[in-house]
């Protein structure tokens, strides 16, 4: 294997607060048994920061790579390989990890278009894997 291989990618903002919250999954033997035949690509993008998180859950491991938000065109699933995407403001996703925001207001801001999903079903294989922190 050459050095580029072995070199860690370097995980910057946003995605480095969620890679830090999912860590502890990687040794969590549920997650491992439950999601061993997953592979798939979750696109989290809060817009007022310079990168986005991309979860990766590759046959029981799970993985999270900083990608730049800017230009929006590098976002785009033919370019990543995304399976389903999140977009929001960092506030949002605060308010929603520390269940300050209803369902109703969720819905609220999903019909503002300040909430943009694409991929719902394979979103709530993403909040299965957040169940599993608890």
């Amino acid at each position: 294997m050459n050095a580029i291989n072995l070199e860690e990618k370097k995980i910057r903002g946003f995605a480095g607060i969620i890679a830090k919250s999912l860590a502890p999954l990687n040794e969590n033997e549920k997650f491992k048994k439950k999601f061993s035949g997953t592979n798939l690509q979750f696109l989290l993008n809060a817009v007022n920061v310079n990168f986005a998180a991309l979860i990766i859950i590759d046959y029981g491991k799970l993985r999270v790579e900083s990608i730049p938000n800017k230009p929006k065109e590098s976002l785009k699933k033919k370019i990543i390989g995304w399976d389903a995407y999140l977009e929001m403001d960092t506030q949002t996703f605060l308010a929603i990890s520390m269940k300050r925001i209803t369902i109703i207001g969720l819905g609220k801001k999903i019909l503002t278009r300040k909430v943009k999903i694409k991929g719902i079903r394979k979103l709530i294989i993403l909040l299965k894997v957040f169940s599993l922190l608890n």
